[in-house]
């Protein structure tokens, strides 16, 4: 790699600016990229073929992850047939203080990007298969809306504990479509009390679904309650107002939650009727660890992507970003190293709530995963309970990457039926 041109390219919002160092890194040729110009990217092009020819030598290309400001410029020369590196921004400010003078502008990023990649030799990013990339920009969505929802609810349960603090006492989940139906016709206890009998127990039955007894009984109670807070009540005109629009967005969000849900499901349903539907054999096994349901399935497979660039588990630890940080200079080695949340977010995100999901236990009381519920126990003995959870998500990420590398389903073992397995086929081989 010491003997090729390198382009490094500093991607910004609306252009980006390349160099381009001969193999003994000096400058030989720069230019700005408009994203929005196809002569620009073509010019561009022509530059590095150009490189090639006069060194002959194919140049690599490598570039910062910017948001999803790369992804036009990254795709235009992929297509090309170059080479293409896409950079973490930490790797990128690892190199920043290269020189001594204190300088930062896009030409001299750009260069010190190629220089990164010359100096530690940087691994290719293969172009995202077309269906992954769609997977992993709805599943960002869908997580993205489920936080905006989350917050219209926390901000209506704050409207309505003004209004009637007590409503939670006839609608335990406010934020069912019978309550919702009612706190938008009726906010407030005034507003209940002069209400129609007959229409607002026909309101609580439709969108309750359920019988006019049952209905009939709601409302009685509602009345009650009503009544009770009715001298209490913050009914001005702010909170009733914003009772409003804090009801519609949720319905808004909840209906584009589900549109997102319904563009994930299709996807999965055109690869299923291709001749080779390894994305839904892919989450088919992924769902097979317990705790794994649809929605995490996708998200992690649509994070991680290519699996072939993680050669061993650890790898695949680090991409989570649940790997221990270091420490370490001259004699002195730290002990209290925490996670070293350089990964995916999002995975660390998807991760937890499986670990959870693994420690708990069912109805009958039975442990949902009575492997790792004793493995997380006996971590709880000698280690507070976060560090023994954590222990329990690097155990998921090797049944992830086991379950991926052998494209076998996860089947539920101890460790001694594990060791007893591992010594057969030693014995065998």
């Amino acid at each position: 790699m010491n003997f090729i041109p390198i382009a490094g390219i500093d991607v910004g919002k609306f252009f980006s600016e390349m160099a381009i160092l001969s193999p003994s890194n000096e400058v030989i040729a720069r230019m700005k990229i408009r994203h929005d110009s196809s002569t620009d990217v073509e010019r561009a092009v022509e530059l590095l073929k150009k490189t090639e020819k006069d060194f002959d030598s194919r140049p690599f290309v490598v570039m910062e992850s910017t948001g999803h400001y790369h992804k036009i410029l990254f795709h235009s020369l992929y297509k090309t047939g170059f080479e293409v590196s896409v950079i973490n921004p930490i790797q990128t400010d690892s190199i920043k203080n290269i020189g001594i003078r204190k300088v930062k502008n896009d030409k001299v990023d750009a260069r010190k990007i190629a220089l990164l990649y010359r100096f530690q030799e940087l691994k290719t990013t293969n172009i995202p298969d077309e269906d992954i990339e769609c997977l992993r920009s709805l599943c960002r969505q869908y997580y993205k809306l489920s936080d905006e929802l989350t917050a219209y609810k926390n901000r209506l349960m704050g409207i309505v504990d003004q209004l009637m603090l007590n409503f939670k006492d006839v609608f335990p989940n406010i934020f069912s479509k019978a309550a919702l139906a009612v706190l938008e016709k009726y906010p407030a206890p005034a507003h209940i009390l002069k209400a129609n009998r007959n229409k607002l127990i026909a309101l609580i039955q439709k969108n309750s679904r359920r019988s006019l007894k049952w209905a009939t009984a709601k409302y009685e109670l509602l009345n009650s309650k009503a009544k009770e807070f009715a001298p209490l009540s913050i009914s001005n005109s702010s909170n009733v107002a914003m009772l409003g629009v804090y009801i519609s967005m949720i319905k808004t969000l909840e209906e584009n939650l589900e549109k997102v849900l319904k563009a994930i499901r299709s996807l999965i349903i055109e690869d299923m009727a291709k001749d080779m539907p390894m994305l839904a054999l892919t989450l088919e096994l992924l769902q097979s660890i317990p705790g794994i349901g649809l929605i995490s399935a996708v998200t992690i497979l649509a994070e991680i992507g290519d699996f072939s660039a993680f050669s061993k588990p650890g790898k695949l630890v680090a991409y989570f970003g649940i790997d221990p940080s270091v420490m370490q200079s001259g004699e002195f080695t730290g002990t209290q190293n925490k996670m070293s949340k350089r990964g995916s977010r999002l995975l660390r995100r998807v991760l937890f709530t499986i670990a959870l999901a693994n420690i708990r236990t069912k109805r009958d009381k039975t442990a949902c995963n009575p492997v790792l519920m004793e493995y997380y126990k006996n971590k709880c003995q000698s280690k507070p309970k976060k560090v023994a959870l954590g222990a329990v998500m690097r155990k998921l990420v090797n049944y992830i990457f086991a379950v991926l590398r052998d494209r076998k389903p996860y089947e539920l073992r101890s460790p001694q039926e594990h060791a007893q397995m591992l010594a057969a086929k030693h014995t065998a081989a």
